[in-house]
């Protein structure tokens, strides 16, 4: 029997996802696709800790099958063995019913974060009327621990854009020492999303930006506005220490990596990191990805890591630290 390997994300998504799988792991063969769900023939046995073949991959794993009621999904869940249920729409715009699989016996406690080592069996909800899907992988610390690769954070009515989510979002995932004293310098800051996150956290938040942040967020005493264009930024206009690098602007990814690029000798000696969003308005860009990375190290940031974020659209969030 053939086995498959399945793959969530975001729907409208998918062509990226596709595109990046077949560069990754071509060894794997295109079987089914259904908005904000993609599966692959394989060669071979799938295991449930396969490292994911795609960062456009919100949960990636082991595909099992289709199951129409919950005595079938039972059956197919019962050999996996698994720790934890998690279960989650396949696109949240089909008014997908969670309800009744979110309360089924499935032998295990259900969507409750995984633990690293876990084995998580995935039920997959489509829309009304159709099957679920059951697939399996095991956790590990480069997967987040909720249903459907999300990553809760705490928005708070305040925050002026979804920038505070992709940030806090990018802390979580990576684990970044982010804390109270240090100083970030945000290049494309407005309306003040990333700025209020880190100002929050207690950082020294140094924003570059020509449009206004939002007024609470400019009269915030760690919140400093420096309205110019990032090619204009000059390096006297900067802190004497900077600790993390945030990049978020609306410019094609080689374009926004040269402008820090000329930024790095200022900021190399003493930079923990960067959290750095890249925009791919074309799908081209995700065959770029190695060389966007390669570009990244080059700067002096060797460890880099890739990730479709919840809250990213057409972009992509790079962190890469010293």
């Amino acid at each position: 029997m053939p086995e498959f390997a399945f793959a969530t994300s975001p729907t409208g998504l998918e062509p990226a996802l596709k595109l990046d799988v077949a560069r990754q792991r071509p060894e794997l063969r295109f079987a089914y696709s259904r908005p904000g769900l993609v599966t692959w023939k394989a060669p071979g046995p799938v295991r449930d800790d396969d490292a994911p073949g795609s960062v456009f991959a919100h949960v990636w794993g082991r595909s099992i099958g289709a199951a129409r009621d919950a005595e079938a999904a039972r059956q197919l869940i019962a050999p996996l063995g698994a720790a934890h249920v998690h279960v989650f729409a396949r696109d949240p715009e089909t008014n997908a019913e969670l309800a009744p699989w979110t309360e089924f016996d499935a032998g295990a406690p259900v969507n409750r974060p995984a633990r690293d080592g876990d084995v998580v069996a995935d039920v997959i909800v489509g829309a009304p009327g159709e099957p679920v899907w059951i697939g399996a992988h095991r956790h590990d610390p480069s997967r987040p621990a909720h249903p459907g690769g999300a990553i809760p954070v705490d928005v708070p009515p305040a925050a002026p854009s979804r920038a505070y989510a992709k940030l806090e979002e990018a802390i979580a995932w990576a684990r970044l020492p982010v804390a109270s004293g240090q100083v970030a310098l945000e290049i494309g800051a407005a309306p003040g999303g990333a700025a209020l996150a880190l100002a929050s956290r207690g950082l020294d938040v140094w924003a570059v930006d020509p449009g206004e942040l939002a007024p609470h967020v400019a009269a915030l005493s760690n919140v400093h506005h420096l309205a110019v264009k990032v090619g204009a930024l000059r390096w006297e206009q900067l802190p004497a220490r900077i600790d993390w690098l945030i990049l978020d602007v609306n410019l094609a990814p080689q374009v926004a990596l040269h402008e820090v690029a000329r930024l790095m000798p200022r900021l190399r000696a003493q930079l923990r990191g960067a959290i750095l969003t890249l925009k791919l308005n074309d799908w081209a860009f995700v065959g770029e990805l190695p060389a966007f990375v390669e570009r990244i190290r080059e700067m002096g940031l060797p460890d880099v890591r890739l990730r479709h974020l919840p809250s990213n659209r057409r972009e992509i969030c790079a962190v890469a630290l010293r």
